[in-house]
């Protein structure tokens, strides 16, 4: 028998996908130390003797071995498996029914099925997501900031969650801080930034009437990063097709119900539109396949710069940064 390490379930020894949730099965474990290939059911390496089952890196040597680059550089991933990544971390939400007495309890209960939420009373930021793993928002504001707020941290964290599931997959390991210390320095790269950015402000958008988007996060990035013209179309269009791909997703919870509750609770807190514009701005989505194929040639030169000493040094800060919440 298999256990699913996502949810737990007991599955029959020829099974590749989970019976209860759907989550892939491994099948074979490819040590990340050595690169010898075991049975299913090793819990050791036969080789080095190292525990590979289940597969977790600890630390940056291991992480970026030359087993593992190699994994990454000859990494493909169809369609159907890219869209059972996605399937996979939005199905916890499938046990869960959204509750609350207002909106923004019903919105941030929702939000809080995939990580905590925590509040904030500092600063002049309306929210941000801490190291990849918790959304802190700002709970002196209307609540209907509050809930933009709240679906726009989120967004941040999915796109998280999918770039950490990904290598999860790809590499054949469960997730560890020092994966997500790298996911992290990915994302915060100054031209990731602007697609991480953008990804947000485009599912907030899609929830929250119209005219009440602040784009002031995204346009400050614009402006002070000087990012070349045909880099910043392409990272913007990198981060509207995540943007599509999340919001696929939270339409089947946040539905038409909850965004005609949002658009009540907006005009109950008596705000105004302000019509605010964006930098720049795209329709512009790519085909799932040419996405992926672009993501995990960029994530494999990320990965190969990361693995300089330099670079260590700062993702051992932000790994300290993780471990800390």
């Amino acid at each position: 028998m298999k256990t699913c390490y996502v949810c737990g379930t007991l599955n029959l020894k020829e099974n590749n996908y989970c019976t209860h949730c759907g989550n892939r099965l491994i099948t074979e474990h490819f040590c990340p130390f050595c690169g010898e290939v075991n049975l299913d059911y090793a819990n050791y390496c036969e080789r080095c003797g190292k525990q590979i089952n289940p597969i977790t890196i600890e630390d940056f040597d291991t992480l970026f071995n030359d087993f593992n680059q190699n994994l990454l550089a000859d990494a493909e991933i169809s369609d159907e498996e890219y869209i059972s990544i996605l399937s996979n971390i939005f199905a916890r939400a499938d046990f869960y029914e959204i509750r609350g007495d207002t909106i923004k309890l019903k919105i941030l209960n929702f939000a809080s099925i995939f990580t905590d939420c925590k509040t904030k009373a500092r600063g002049y930021e309306r929210g941000f997501i801490f190291f990849g793993n918790n959304i802190h928002y700002d709970d002196r504001l209307d609540d209907s900031v509050q809930i933009a707020t709240i679906i726009h941290e989120l967004a941040h964290y999915l796109l998280f969650n999918i770039i950490e599931n990904l290598l999860c997959y790809i590499l054949s390991v469960n997730t560890s801080t020092t994966l997500q210390s790298f996911v992290w320095y990915f994302l915060t790269l100054p031209e990731f930034r602007i697609m991480n950015e953008y990804c947000a402000h485009t599912v907030e958008g899609r929830f929250i009437p119209y005219g009440y988007q602040n784009y002031g996060s995204f346009n400050m990035l614009v402006e002070h990063m000087g990012i070349e013209k045909e880099a910043l179309d392409s990272m913007v269009t990198f981060g509207n097709t995540f943007a599509n791909e999340i919001i696929v997703y939270l339409e089947k919870y946040i539905d038409a119900d909850l965004r005609q509750e949002i658009k009540v609770q907006y005009h109950k807190d008596s705000n105004e539109p302000t019509y605010k514009s964006i930098l720049t701005e795209t329709e512009e989505s790519w085909p799932l396949t040419f996405k992926n194929r672009m993501l995990l040639q960029i994530l494999y030169d990320i990965f190969k710069e990361a693995s300089e000493d330099d670079i260590k040094e700062q993702l051992e800060e932000i790994k300290k940064g993780i471990e800390s919440t």
